[in-house]
């Protein structure tokens, strides 16, 4: 294979060596591909623990398709228990992205999926738009519908969701990023107007930008709609959000990414206000408005200065948005940092350019430092094939991995990192869209990708999975922090991100050649801080959160007056 790299300025290395990962969806079981509705939207994954037992299991939305839960074996291979989980779709509803939180508090991680449309008819016109759907895990291997009892009713064309807890009250609260607020497409995906809004050219009047949403979880009763908080963000084309904790003042601030931002609503950040109940619009001032066309996001402090970084793909390449903390203007350092890839030639000299989607931070190789995989794709139905890139964090700049072992040419979508053999190195699963016109793609039909790391090092690694009592059951949205000899590596639980999907939310560090963990701090959402020191490595624990009674008043004025 013969291939390119275009580049704005900057050129970054071409790194060569052994595979670091394999391809061993075959052998593991998966049999997946997205089946997309009219070369429109959508492919999600999260990777999670639905039955608690120490292994990580995968959830793949189907499009128009069966949306898929396989049982992660322990032995390398996986089972796909759809029907008798109760998730098995028994009528036409168009699922796009995934995200997953213990809604209830009950010890059982359920599952949220945002829906385009159901009941797809062949009318001309208004396709039927579709509540997204909560199904909560009983805890006994099935799951159920009751979307309406926690009031999920609401029509929607909706792209992707993200948990995290705004309020600090120990219930995820959620965010759904809507993308259209009206729903006309016509029969056939092939006419020229058709075409030249899947390929982005164009959006026509008639699709009016949807309202994105957020809810507040009334003690794992039901949800509130508190979409008056995002009055200050307006209206954009929705391809998702993340919460995270920017500014490390320990609430959960919210990051909006906007498709076709460079003629609507570009990307939003907005800061949380806890504790009040709000948010203030910064986009501006942190200089973080990019307008572009976003599809993705992903999160990972890329230069461990302890300040979260972000990655946003794009059609061509996304910024790399360098958080410099201290209330400081973020800086896109694009093509300095070596990520800047614009097309790639292959294919009988086929010119690709690159339209990211998927966005993971993960130090695949344990070395210390986080590393950058874009899982790409073209838009259905014109499928000229793209590959998929991992970028190796070599210190201040990355470098391509052209024998990662990963690059595939599918229609690929959303992305996740997990350790799914739990040998301490991270996995990547990747959802491939099915070509709505199999003709047109030159790589032929690729399906949705296991990749086993085979890095081969002997580099120390930690896993943290966090166990919530006042916060919430995974912890999602706390920071944890490490210090080893003179590094200092933070880490955000997951609550969604990449494009429409969720990462594990079991903490990964890579840790090099360090023999020990020096001291470890857990900043759990609304500012506790729960700390352990002289860890030993190559292994995972668990960390309960501690109870904290809150102080009576008599002894915040005791503690106001230093009163004995």
């Amino acid at each position: 294979m013969r291939l390119f790299l275009f580049l704005h300025f900057f050129l970054p290395t071409l790194f060569f060596g052994q595979d670091s990962f394999s391809d061993v969806t075959l052998n593991s079981g998966i049999d997946n591909i997205y089946d997309v509705y009219q070369g429109l939207f959508g492919g999600g994954v999260v990777a999670f623990d639905y039955n608690n037992d120490g292994y990580e299991d995968l959830f793949i939305t189907g499009g128009q398709g069966q949306d898929v839960l396989y049982k992660n074996n322990g032995d390398g291979t996986f089972t796909d228990v759809t029907k008798q989980s109760g998730l098995f779709k028994d009528k036409i509803i168009v699922t796009t992205g995934v995200s997953s939180a213990d809604v209830n508090k009950d010890g059982h991680v359920d599952l949220f999926l945002t829906t385009i449309a159901s009941q797809v008819e062949k009318s001309k016109k208004n396709k039927t738009l579709s509540p997204n759907l909560l199904y909560i895990n009983n805890g006994d291997g099935t799951f159920s519908d009751q979307s309406s009892k926690f009031g999920i009713v609401k029509n929607n064309f909706s792209t992707s969701s993200s948990f995290g807890d705004i309020n600090a009250d120990g219930f995820p609260d959620l965010f759904v990023s809507n993308y259209f607020k009206n729903f006309y497409f016509e029969e056939s995906p092939f006419n020229t107007h058709n075409l030249a809004i899947l390929n982005h050219y164009s959006i026509n009047e008639e699709y009016e930008t949807g309202d994105d949403e957020i809810y507040i979880n009334i003690e794992g009763k039901y949800f509130k709609n508190a979409s008056d908080l995002l009055i200050d963000a307006g209206k954009g084309y929705g391809f998702g959000g993340v919460f995270t904790d920017f500014d490390n003042d320990n609430d959960l601030d919210l990051f909006i990414i906007n498709d076709f931002g460079e003629t609507s609503e570009s990307n939003r950040l907005l800061v949380n206000q806890y504790p009040e109940l709000r948010f203030e619009n910064k986009s501006r001032e942190l200089k973080i408005n990019f307008g572009l066309k976003s599809m993705g996001v992903g999160v990972g402090d890329y230069n461990n200065d302890t300040f979260l970084d972000y990655h946003v793909t794009n059609i061509f390449a996304g910024p790399f948005i360098v958080n410099r903390g201290n209330g400081l203007p973020f800086i896109n350092l694009m093509n300095n940092v070596g990520t800047g890839v614009n097309k790639i030639i292959s294919y009988d000299n086929y010119e690709a350019v690159i339209i990211g989607w998927g966005s993971i931070f993960l130090d695949y190789d344990n070395d210390t430092d986080l590393d950058l995989f874009n899982s790409n794709g073209p838009i259905n139905p014109l499928v000229n094939p793209i590959p998929n890139i991992l970028f190796e964090n070599k210190g201040r700049v990355f470098e391509l991995n052209e024998n990662s072992g990963v690059m595939d040419y599918g229609i690929a979508r959303g992305s996740v990192h997990f350790d799914y053999d739990n040998d301490g190195d991270q996995d990547i699963f990747v959802v491939n869209q099915r070509p709505v016109n199999d003709m047109t793609h030159r790589g032929g039909v690729v399906g949705s990708k296991l990749y086993r790391n085979d890095s081969k090092n002997n580099n120390n690694w930690l896993k943290i999975k966090l166990k919530g009592n006042q916060s919430t059951s995974r912890g999602l949205g706390s920071r944890i922090r490490i210090v080893c000899d003179n590094l200092n590596m933070i880490r955000e639980v997951d609550g969604g991100s990449s494009h429409a999907s969720q990462n594990t939310s079991i903490v990964h560090f890579g840790l090099g050649e360090n023999k020990k963990i020096d001291s470890l701090i857990v900043s759990w959402p609304g500012g506790k801080k729960q700390y352990l020191t002289n860890i030993e490595p190559n292994q995972l624990i668990q960390i309960d959160e501690l109870y904290v009674e809150e102080p009576s008043f008599l002894d915040s004025i005791k503690k106001y007056f230093n009163w004995n």
